[in-house]
């Protein structure tokens, strides 16, 4: 059997290596661009404001492993949440997930909402603010800056936000 060189080695040796590198590399730039987008904004919802005749069972905003969500053992023991707010650096929300009951009738809903064609590309300071009537959930966009005057205030939303501009983000036959 022929001996390979030194140099043939040291050479296959180093390719290997450049080669290991670059598909490294190229697989952090991959999961950096396939992972949510870490930015300063805010989620919440109260179903004690705004004439809202539901309970939330369970919620979810984001799929990621650090989504906003329920407690799961709250979830299995069958407790209800009245309200939540989370502000901060955060993973955008790439859906919404809500389970409620509806107080009045006792029926139960779900539904799970895609945000990412929903949401701006910049969502900094904004929050994202759900409500419930009926068997209908309701998602906003609520913007940091206040309506610029007063025929721009919304007349539908989360009361507590109306000056600020809000978008409807769900259902889609509203805005």
């Amino acid at each position: 059997m022929p001996k390979i060189s030194t140099w043939k080695t040291k050479n296959l040796l180093k390719n290997t290596m450049k080669w290991l590198f670059s598909f490294f590399v190229l697989m952090v730039i991959t999961s950096c661009a396939s992972s949510p987008k870490v930015v300063d904004h805010a989620f919440g919802f109260d179903m004690r404001k705004d004439g809202q005749d539901a309970v939330v069972l369970d919620y979810r905003y984001g799929g990621s492993n650090l989504p906003i969500r329920a407690p799961e053992w709250a979830v299995k023991e069958g407790k209800t949440f009245a309200s939540n707010g989370v502000q901060g650096s955060m993973n955008k929300g790439e859906f919404l997930y809500v389970k409620w009951r509806n107080t009045t009738t006792g029926k139960v809903y779900e539904d799970t909402v895609d945000l990412r064609q929903r949401l701006p590309a910049d969502i900094t300071n904004h929050t994202i603010y759900f409500m419930i009537h009926g068997a209908q959930l309701y998602v906003y966009l609520i913007s940091p800056e206040n309506a610029a005057k007063s025929s721009d205030k919304a007349d539908y939303g989360p009361r507590v936000y109306r000056n600020r501009k809000i978008i409807t983000i769900y259902p889609d036959h509203l805005n």
